[in-house]
């Protein structure tokens, strides 16, 4: 899905470089505020904004918001393969 948004705003408030800076802020903000929600996950913002889900870790580390750790199946099934192993080890 595409939002598009169209702001109004007074002839020089800005220039081409301030414009792309309010660009990438009000993306960065509406992607921060969509996982903050709870209506994405640091991979679906990250991919939002261009961005790797470690440099959107970063994004939220700066505006003071912090992440919940996301684990599917496969990481749970990991992990329990990695416990097993370690008893197996502590075992010998």
């Amino acid at each position: 899905m595409k939002l598009e948004i169209e702001l109004e705003v007074p002839d020089g408030a800005f220039d081409k470089m301030a414009e792309a800076e309010i660009i990438r802020s009000v993306k960065e903000q509406a992607a921060v505020k969509l996982y903050a929600d709870g209506r994405v996950t640091t991979g679906e913002a990250a991919e939002m904004l261009g961005l790797t889900r470690l440099q959107f870790l970063d994004v939220l580390s700066r505006t003071g918001i912090g992440f919940r750790v996301e684990v599917d199946d496969e990481d749970l099934a990991q992990i329990r393969r990695m416990r097993e192993d370690h008893a197996r080890q502590n075992d010998r």
